[in-house]
Order: C-alpha cells, then structure tokens, then sequence
C-alpha cells in the first residue's frame, strides 16, 4: 500500500496508516525502534546503534536476536504488502518519502499538547539518554531565546483561580474549595504564581492561565474526591485524577491521600505547562526548563544530575524564582554524595552559598525550604538546623509532600527514629507520583536504618536502585542491608554495581574512610561489623 504514514511523537507515540489505521506495534521495543528510525534525518540506523540503545546491557549474540525478535513484530504490524519498513543484514530503515512525523514544529504534522513519548518506558539507561535528548532538543527548539527572556519580577506570575466546587450539602462545597486551594498553593510553590479565589476581586482585565476544581461527595460511607486542573483560557485538561477514602469528607482535608493528589497535580503540571502556555512569558519559560531538570535529575546518575543543574540555572536565569536555586542546590548535594570522596570544604561552601540564596529569595516557600533542608542534610550540615527549616516549611504548608519528608529525616538526624519513622511512613501513605519515586524510596531506607526496620529499609533501598540504575546512593545501603541479613551475594552483587558505576571505589574506602558518604549506615553501626573477607571472597 503506497502512501504517507504518520508518526505521532508528541503524546503516546504511533503509527497511522495512510488510510487513517492505527498500526502501532504493541511492543515497546518496537514502538521504540520505531521512534529511532523516524526521528533520524535519512530515517535509517545501524543494527548495532539500536541493539546499543535498547539492549546495552546484553552480549551482541543476545541483542542480535532480541533484535531480531522485535523486527518480526514491526513487520506484523504494519501492513504486510507494503515496503515501509526494511532491514539488511547491517542496517534497518524506513522508505523515504513516506514518513510524516509532527517532529518539525514548522512544516510537521500538528503537535498535540502533551509530553513527547508518553507511556513508552524502556528501563535501558541508554535509551532513557535518547528520549530525554529528544525531549531536550525539541522543546528548546520551539524558543531558542528562552534563557534571555526576562521581565521585571513583580509582574512575573501564572495566573491560577480556586473555581468554585458543584453544587451539593456545604460540607462537600467546602471541602472541595479548601482541596482546591491546597493544589492551587502546591503548584504556588513550583512556579511564578498569582494565585486567586474565585469570586469578583480578581481583576477583570485578568484571564487565569490555570483553574483549578476540585468536586467531593461521600456515599456509603466513603467520601471521594476528584480533581481537575485545566487551561484558564480555552480548558483542555492539564491533570485529572481522584482519590477515596472510607469516613466523612471533612476528613479528606487532613489526609495523607490528598497531599499526594496535590502533589502529583503540582509535579506533572510542571511538564504540561511549557506546552499550555506561550513561551515568551519568562515564568512558562522557567516551567519549561525546570521540566527538563527534573527529568535529567530523574536519572540519578552524576552525569545527568551536571545536566539538571544547568537546567535549573537557565530557570532561575529566565524567571527569578528562588525554589529553582533551592533545586539547583539539592542537585548539586546529590551530584557531590555519588561521588567517592563526597563533598569537599569547598563544594560545601559553594552549594550553602546557593542554599543561602534560595532561602533569602524564597523565604515563604515551603518547598524551596524544605529543599534547602535537605540539601544541609545530604552536606551533613548541624541538624538542629536543618531541623529548624523542616519546622518552618511546615509552617509555611502543612500538607507539602517534601516538608514532611524533611521533617521525618531531621528527626532522624537528631535521634529520634521512632517520630522519623512515623513521619516518613505517613508521606508515604500519600502515593506521590512523580519523576522522584527512587528518592522517596531511598529517604524511607534511610528513615528505616535509623530506626532500626532493616527488612523495610532493604526493599525500600532495592526499590530505589531498581528504579534508577545509574544511582548508587541506594546500592551502598544495600551492600551493608544486604550482608546483615545474610545475603553475601546480594551484598556482593551490589558492590560489584558501584564499581561500574563509581570511578576510584574502593572497598577498604568502603569500610574504614569516615569521610566515605555513608553516614547512616555507620550511625546505624551497620559499616563497623563488615569484613572485607566475607565481601570478596
């Protein structure tokens, strides 16, 4: 069948015949070869490129034939009398001319407003580079002058507005507008923001760029709440989702449920907004670099977490905003604690300074606290000061996810498990969802350590190294978790990790160096008891 088919790039990626089918493999290994043929100029890779990009961690003998395997799928796709899709014995590519993607913003199909490669996850490290290159690379390229983009700073602002709840008894109206303003300040705490109630007093020559509502009910005992962000200017849904709970709705303003729900509103708006909302605006621009940075700090690795660190500074260039010198900081501590030698007099001095300037800048923000917080936690900073700004940020909201989180880990720092363990247990009954789910896996191990919970801390360490290959903090945990328990392999299978991923490890540095950042591990006096023999033999 000759003709053009579509490649959708932009949302979940697919395949459109030229009648209008859809004819997407339903592999993700395909779709993903796929998506590396189409997004190449000349539309053709190497057979060895792709095997590198999806099976790094296979030998070549292994990566031919899972290769090979993927190939037949595409071809069932697509139709079977067509010459679309070809491959050689070094090659593999699609015919020119007959591929239409929404790639160029110019003369490509019509972008949808959504995430570039929705749903298509591949755990290979070298694939996540690619796709996040890709997000990268386009969504810089729709405004090159985005970092120079600047406007006086009290006129900065995303315009967001508490709708009313519907109609229903007042407990369930009031509840939903309290829900509402919750999410309407979480997301007060990501970006730019002037935040408004519903009502006459917002000015009339002002059109909010995001409504927020939130609509509850409860029936049978059972009090739901559901939850819709959308554009102010032409509402398409930026998120959507809901959450339940047995007992009244009066109880859903204090529940765990509804802080993860404004916080995974909060995090995936912070992706859906450079899309939504024009980038000449230096708050839009800011969101949309602050996007990218989360994602490079997803990865964990220390050359993405270099990565995000731009990021956040070309943020902080274009909008002003302190919370994004409190990110870059954070990511720099983390960057300094997967390296050997940890962090330096010097390296210390230069990420507090930036501490210090997030704070003077973003003093009523309870998330650029709460990262200031953590930050002087990971730098192993006085923790009854870093205990004091986990109090304030709670202060500031009670209900942010990572104000609680700091405050479980201060009182881990300053002895006391057991209200540490509570804390953390409590943020993570909240379900976050966001880009960050190895941290939230790894503060919880650290929290359990301190405690005492080991099992819990071992799975919770596992979990986190799972999630982030490129993360050691979580595989040093889990060599001492691992041999506690008794399991040498485990343990030894996790040291053999950080040496592929950590230049200069050394297991005596391991076990003897105190400047080795491992500090709650040998708090915990979990370092001490480990013998280099039972490690290596």
């Amino acid at each position: 069948m000759a003709g053009v088919y579509e490649f959708r790039f932009f949302g979940t990626f697919s395949v459109h015949a030229p009648d209008g089918r859809d004819v997407t493999p339903r592999g993700s290994k395909a779709r993903a070869v796929l998506a590396l043929l189409a997004s190449a100029q000349d539309l053709r890779r190497g057979r060895r490129w792709i095997e590198g990009k999806l099976w790094s961690d296979r030998s070549q003998t292994q990566a031919s034939g899972s290769l090979r395997q993927t190939l037949s799928q595409i071809r069932a796709a697509l139709p079977s009398d067509d010459t679309l899709f070809q491959a050689s014995r070094l090659i593999v590519w699609l015919e020119e001319g007959r591929v239409r993607t929404d790639l160029d913003p110019i003369n490509g199909l019509p972008r949808a407003d959504r995430e570039m490669l929705e749903g298509l996850t591949i755990r290979d490290p070298e694939f996540v580079k690619w796709k996040d290159e890709m997000i990268a690379r386009h969504a810089l390229s729709a405004a090159p002058a985005m970092a120079q983009v600047r406007r006086p700073r009290e006129t900065v602002g995303l315009v967001i507005r508490s709708a009313p709840a519907g109609e229903g008894p007042a407990t369930e109206r009031i509840t939903g507008q309290i829900l509402a303003d919750q999410v309407a300040k979480s997301l007060e705490e990501r970006f730019s923001v002037l935040r408004y109630a519903w009502g006459e007093k917002m000015p009339a020559d002002l059109m909010p760029d995001i409504e927020v509502r939130c609509d509850v009910a409860e029936d049978g005992g059972r009090a739901v709440a559901f939850l819709r962000v959308e554009n102010g200017r032409d509402g398409r849904v930026m998120f959507s989702d809901y959450r339940s709970m047995t007992g009244p709705v009066t109880q859903m303003i204090s529940a765990e449920t509804i802080t993860g729900l404004a916080h995974s509103a909060a995090s995936r708006i912070m992706h859906r907004l450079p899309a939504m909302v024009p980038l000449d605006r230096p708050e839009a621009a800011a969101a949309g670099f602050a996007s990218l940075g989360m994602r490079k700090m997803a990865q964990f690795d220390r050359h993405s977490l270099q990565e995000a660190q731009q990021f956040f500074r070309s943020a902080h260039e274009a909008d002003g905003n302190g919370v994004y010198l409190a990110w870059q900081a954070f990511a720099r501590m983390a960057e300094l604690n997967e390296t050997t030698h940890g962090a330096t007099l010097a390296d210390r001095e230069e990420t507090n300074a930036l501490v210090t300037q997030a704070l003077e800048s973003a003093s009523d923000n309870a998330l650029a606290i709460s990262l200031a917080a953590l930050t002087r936690i990971g730098l192993q900073a006085d923790p009854s000061d870093t205990a004091d700004l986990a109090m304030q940020a709670i202060q500031w909201n009670q209900n942010n996810l990572f104000a609680q989180q700091t405050l479980a880990l201060a009182h881990s720092t300053l002895g006391n498990p057991a209200e540490a363990y509570r804390l953390s247990t409590e943020a993570r009954r909240a379900e976050p969802d966001d880009d960050l789910g190895h941290l939230w896996d790894l503060f919880h191990a650290l929290v359990c350590i301190s405690a005492g919970k080991l099992d819990e801390a071992r799975n919770a360490a596992a979990r986190a190294s799972l999630a982030a290959p490129g993360f050691i903090t979580p595989r040093r945990q889990l060599v001492a978790l691992c041999a506690h328990a008794g399991d040498i392999k485990g343990a030894q299978r996790y040291l053999r990790q950080i040496q592929a991923l950590e230049p200069g490890f050394t297991l005596d540095r391991f076990l003897t160096d105190p400047q080795y950042p491992v500090p709650t591990l040998r708090r915990a006096g979990l370092i001490a008891p480990l013998r280099k023999g039972a490690l290596t033999d």
